[in-house]
């Protein structure tokens, strides 16, 4: 039976740590352990010869060594697979926990290879380390069931979203073309007939979904690869500086900065940073800085910075309630 091109590679692979640990190992030798004929040894041999590390200048490339008359093999530079690869505790559990929560996710992958992949790790005892380990994942979003049926089918979708840039939940109609997965979020790319463009929708943002007996129409093109991120800021998106705690570093990460510096003080890091935020509303920068806790401030819009001042005084304020004041001891004395 012919082999594939994976058993191929996964054998051309492991001859060099098995050579390396065997300098001057017989051509025989290596076609026995393998089960293949020597002719196939030679052949992959000399594919080895011509791998390496990125680059691929001479001394880049796998060095065989072999003897005069071909009967011997040796190995000089192996291009970093000295050994075979070898999980550790922690990668086995990791990996595996990954792949069992990869299995679960519906209609977003191919389950069958993400099984296969975690069956020949366990049965490999690589998976030992995480048998006890259980993995549960989370509650799909409401509406992910009935969207994934509108994509299957074809049919245009109606649904409630919310908008959380704007704090507003809006009802829209919407042809689906599919369902992508990044930044750890299920997203609905479609044509919405409300903005008469094309959107991508967070799947657990939508309140409500049902699908319509109306055909949804295609689209001409559709671009194949999966965004890394989600949010690109329109041309009428103003830069607005914030200047974060260490506690709320994580925005820079989290959101689309254009810039980020380090403040000083005579000349020396604060710790705190300035980033530059293309908010796509006033109103979603200043529920974002109050989110924070004062340890965000808006820099150069003094009208915003005070906008966040007013709200949050108003918060305080409504915690003051008759119920929170302290009686004055001397005016309720008893007699008095």
């Amino acid at each position: 039976m012919n082999e594939t091109a994976a058993q191929r590679l996964s054998r051309v692979m492991s001859m060099v740590p098995y050579i390396a640990r065997r300098p001057g190992v017989s051509m025989t030798e290596i076609a026995a352990e393998y089960g293949v004929e020597v002719e196939q040894v030679t052949a992959d041999l000399n594919l080895l010869m011509v791998c390496g590390l990125p680059g691929y200048y001479p001394d880049d490339l796998i060095d065989v060594v072999l003897d005069e008359d071909g009967g011997t093999v040796s190995m000089g530079f192996q291009a970093g697979l000295e050994r075979p690869v070898k999980l550790t505790g922690d990668e086995a559990v990791a990996l595996t926990a990954a792949l069992r929560a990869l299995a679960d996710l519906p209609g977003l992958l191919d389950a069958g290879a993400v099984q296969s992949a975690l069956t020949k790790l366990e049965r490999a005892g690589g998976g030992a380390a995480a048998a006890a380990v259980r993995v549960a994942a989370g509650e799909d979003a409401p509406a992910l069931a009935t969207v994934r049926t509108a994509v299957e089918s074809g049919r245009r979708l109606w649904m409630r979203y919310y908008t959380a840039s704007r704090d507003a939940v809006s009802e829209r109609e919407v042809d689906p073309f599919r369902l992508l997965l990044t930044e750890g979020h299920t997203y609905l790319e479609a044509y919405c007939h409300t903005a008469g463009a094309v959107r991508n929708f967070r799947v657990d943002r939508i309140d409500e979904a049902r699908v319509l007996d109306e055909p949804a129409q295609s689209t001409l093109w559709l671009e194949t690869t999966v965004p890394d991120r989600m949010f690109h800021p329109g041309l009428d998106s103003s830069p607005v500086t914030v200047r974060l705690a260490s506690g709320a570093q994580w925005i820079a990460e989290y959101y689309l900065v254009t810039s980020s510096e380090p403040v000083l003080a005579n000349g020396e890091p604060t710790g705190d940073i300035e980033v530059s935020i293309p908010a796509t509303s006033d109103e979603w920068l200043i529920r974002l800085v109050l989110s924070l806790g004062g340890a965000a401030v808006i820099v150069d819009r003094p009208d915003l910075a005070a906008e966040v001042g007013r709200r949050a005084a108003a918060a305080l304020a409504g915690y003051r309630s008759e119920d929170d004041r302290i009686p004055d001891e001397e005016t309720t004395a008893p007699g008095l």
